[in-house]
């Protein structure tokens, strides 16, 4: 992953907006550079083509998830505190930034390019193995339920967040996401209790 200039950072983020109000034919050079204040040429000092963009816009999430999930690490030992509170700060994010959530929650936008949906799809794989790790660590079994496959319950967290933000963003964001979300993760914690009456293990 390249490190981008501020240039680089404001087309990226000008880029997400255009994405967010129009789909991905907003996405041409002349609205971008109109957006960014630049001439059309000078787009291309940055990056070489749509493609690049939005290959940006990927490793910005790319890199930003392995950092959440070190940052909770260092601030809370439960495992559960450590994943509810990734999404807690991504709720917040989106709320702070809608456009951000409707460009990583509309894959129509990715999907026609094989490498954008890899990468897409390897985002998704790196928050399951953190969660996964996190849920089949010693605390983790401890914290939660054993009669139901850690996968399962790493599944019922990310979709159900998943489609809270959907919900919130398919509704004009209507709602407040992060109070929706701490509810939805206290139900959650609900469900992903111990099962006491249950023998079984995994």
């Amino acid at each position: 992953m390249k490190t981008l200039s501020p240039r680089g950072e404001q087309i990226v983020d000008e880029a997400i907006e255009l994405l967010s109000s129009g789909g991905l034919p907003a996405l041409t050079t002349k609205n971008l550079a109109k957006a960014v204040g630049v001439s059309e040429p000078a787009l291309y000092r940055h990056f070489k083509n749509k493609m690049d963009i939005l290959t940006a816009i990927l490793n910005r999430q790319e890199k930003n998830m392995p950092r959440l999930f070190e940052r909770m690490a260092a601030q809370y030992e439960s495992p559960l505190d450590q994943i509810q509170n990734v999404y807690a700060r991504i709720f917040h994010n989106f709320s702070r930034t809608p456009a951000m959530a409707a460009v990583v929650f509309t894959e129509e936008i990715f999907r026609q390019e094989s490498t954008l949906s890899e990468q897409m799809n390897r985002i998704i794989n790196t928050v399951e193995d953190r969660i996964l790790s996190l849920l089949k660590s010693e605390e983790g079994r401890r914290e939660c339920r054993t009669d139901i496959p850690p996968r399962d319950l790493a599944q019922m967290m990310m979709g159900s967040s998943r489609l809270l933000v959907t919900r919130w963003r398919l509704g004009n964001y209507a709602f407040d996401l992060e109070k929706e979300g701490a509810q939805l993760w206290k139900s959650l914690r609900t469900i992903l209790a111990p099962n006491l009456s249950s023998g079984t293990k995994r």
